[in-house]
């Protein structure tokens, strides 16, 4: 006799948590408070949501192919660079950065590899008009590089200190930055995908991006306005573009050690280096991410105006969320975690 189960019985729990996902991301796009694409893992099986515009003057709807600048995700990649090019034996970490870029000011010279990654340089933070004007790495690093008059060395975002890293990179490889990233990372990994932003090309698929700082709490048709940056003035703090999908395959990569050894992914990327902890970011400062001991998972954000990005994962690397938004008109941090630990 053949036993006739409930059809609810015969889809998997997935498909639960699909219908939880869609409503999410559906319930704030209509709400006005979110354009992008979303990707979650759970393991197992992968599920993708785009929903808006990547042009919304000519009506181009977000797909999988869109692709999004990430903004300060881009750090993850130049932290990647750095140990990939620590394990070569070319730079260590407590190398001061002036033995790569000796035309730094003299006050600037010792400051450490690991501290310019971990945002403890001391350094300020880089003016508007850094990114409202075109500038070439080196009159960027020559124009913006200056010692913070309190000369203290706790922690402080900055993408200054990321720029210094770009420069050190760059030194080493006797390459430009983008094409050492692409060498390192990109091409062994096939990120099609992703890339530099740069303004005199025509990038295909590339999204528009669009503001209006309301961060999730403002309405539905409050108008929005076009990104003005100089996006590849960012370098290794800011100028990559992506997908979802790239990025999964590049925390997949992490995962199994294709970038980095086992022991540099647990002694770097995954320990945070530094007791130092910032509410805004979520956690303390590893070497690409940072991690949040309260609920034990490791993000990485970026926003710069329109574009905002959002990663979240555990220390598996088999339960990730990804999100990559064209506006900020979505409180993300939020999003991202109601839907990564189920919130309705």
């Amino acid at each position: 006799m053949k036993l006739h189960l409930p059809l609810f019985l015969l889809f998997p729990l997935f498909l639960f948590a699909q219908n939880d996902l869609q409503k999410n991301i559906t319930r704030e796009y209509e709400n006005g408070h979110f354009s992008g694409s979303v990707l979650y893992f759970d393991g197992k099986q992968t599920q993708k949501i785009n929903k808006g515009f990547s042009n919304i003057q000519f009506d181009v709807e977000i797909n999988d192919k869109t692709r999004f600048p990430i903004a300060s995700i881009t750090k993850l990649f130049t932290s990647l660079a750095i140990l990939q090019l620590q394990e070569k034996g070319l730079i260590d970490i407590k190398d001061p950065v002036g033995k790569f870029i000796p035309e730094l000011p003299e006050n600037c010279q010792n400051i450490l590899i690991k501290d310019l990654v971990t945002h403890h340089s001391g350094l300020e933070n880089e003016p508007v008009k850094a990114v409202v004007n075109k500038y070439s790495i080196d009159n960027y690093i020559k124009e913006f590089v200056k010692k913070s008059p309190k000369d203290t060395l706790k922690f402080n975002y900055n993408n200054v200190d990321f720029i210094l890293l770009s420069k050190t990179i760059e030194r080493i490889t006797k390459k430009d930055f983008s094409k050492s990233i692409e060498d390192l990372i990109l091409q062994p990994l096939k990120m099609t995908n992703t890339g530099f932003v740069k303004e005199s090309e025509v990038i295909k698929n590339l999204a528009y991006g669009y503001h209006n700082y309301s961060f999730g709490k403002g309405e539905k048709n409050k108008p929005l306005f076009n990104d003005r940056r100089f996006i590849s003035n960012y370098y290794g703090a800011g100028a990559l573009y992506s997908t979802t999908e790239d990025l999964h395959k590049l925390l997949i990569a992490i995962r199994n050690n294709e970038l980095i050894s086992e022991k540099s992914k647990n002694d770097f990327l995954l320990k945070p280096q530094t007791d130092d902890s910032g509410d805004w970011i979520s956690g303390k400062p590893t070497f690409g991410f940072y991690y949040d001991d309260k609920t034990n998972i490791y993000k990485r954000s970026g926003n710069i105006d329109g574009f905002n990005s959002e990663i979240i994962t555990n220390k598996n690397f088999d339960k990730i969320l990804i999100i990559l938004c064209n506006t900020d008109t979505a409180d993300l941090r939020d999003l991202a975690n109601k839907i990564y630990f189920k919130k309705q």
